[in-house]
């Protein structure tokens, strides 16, 4: 090739770079892993799904890791649920595998980092099974997480201090559903934790459990400040515990939130609040 040809080459291959520029990787990183989800509504048994849920979320890590991902945006990909609290502190990621026997495992990461989205960290949440009564008291570290999908975060301020409280859902299986209210205690200097003493019924994060026959509402009402949820009790007011049998009453209890925490008020008829 003579040194005009070469330079027409050159021109031509500088010019294509700077008009048609090429997929940066963010945008790569986010299309993998809406491919990868579909792969995991797809997939026709358990096996293949646990399979492509673990190149999802070594794709999702590695993807948080690099510079500026915090600064995306996660709609799209349908299988995420990804809060973040207004002073934008942390986000935190959650997704779930149903399983053909009807129960569910749950995953998560968080994401810290500072609010012009330098220097983040990065912790991957690992869940703990079947100890649901023992973790209603239990101060747990980012490494004993209790896993659901969250999908509502409130700041609650005690004694200077911020705390995140955290609404989720946990699907369980066949028969009972639960909903759960935790506690996200998060620093500079510490690594996430769940659970607090802020309830005044003693538990370090509330688990609300009920027959997955009926549907319950666990919702936070702004104006009032009030975490608002069904009062549950056995549909034959004997079974106290079995709750395959737990149904709303059509009363609700609340959390109210104080100065030093959240404060349970039951059988209320909120119509009739002012």
């Amino acid at each position: 090739m003579n040194l005009k040809k070469y330079n027409i080459v050159l021109i031509f291959f500088l010019y294509s770079v700077l008009v048609f520029p090429q997929k940066q990787p963010l945008t790569t990183g986010k299309a993998t892993l809406i491919e990868l989800g579909r792969t995991i509504t797809e997939a026709g048994t358990d096996s293949l799904k646990i399979v492509q849920n673990v190149k999802f979320s070594n794709e999702l890590l590695k993807l948080l890791n690099q510079k500026k991902s915090y600064k995306l945006n996660f709609e799209d990909i349908k299988q995420l649920k990804v809060l973040q609290p207004k002073n934008r502190k942390f986000k935190i990621f959650t997704w779930f595998l149903d399983y053909k026997d009807g129960t569910y495992e749950y995953f998560g990461i968080i994401q810290q980092c500072k609010k012009n989205g330098k220097k983040c960290k990065i912790y991957q949440l690992n869940t703990v099974k079947n100890q649901e009564k023992i973790l209603e008291n239990q101060n747990l570290q980012y490494s004993q997480w209790y896993g659901c999908i969250y999908y509502d975060i409130i700041p609650i301020e005690i004694n200077k201090t911020t705390y995140y409280t955290l609404l989720g859902w946990d699907g369980n299986n066949n028969y009972t559903t639960k909903k759960i209210i935790d506690i996200l205690k998060i620093s500079k200097k510490e690594a996430p934790s769940f659970g607090a003493d802020l309830f005044n019924n003693q538990q370090q994060r509330v688990i609300i459990e009920y027959s997955s026959k009926y549907s319950i509402s666990l919702q936070y009402d702004d104006n009032l400040e009030y975490i608002v949820f069904d009062h549950l009790e056995p549909i034959d007011g004997l079974s106290t515990g079995n709750f395959q049998l737990y149904a709303p009453n059509l009363s609700y209890d609340i959390f109210k939130k104080t100065n030093t925490g959240w404060k349970l008020e039951q059988n209320l008829y909120l119509n009739n609040q002012k």
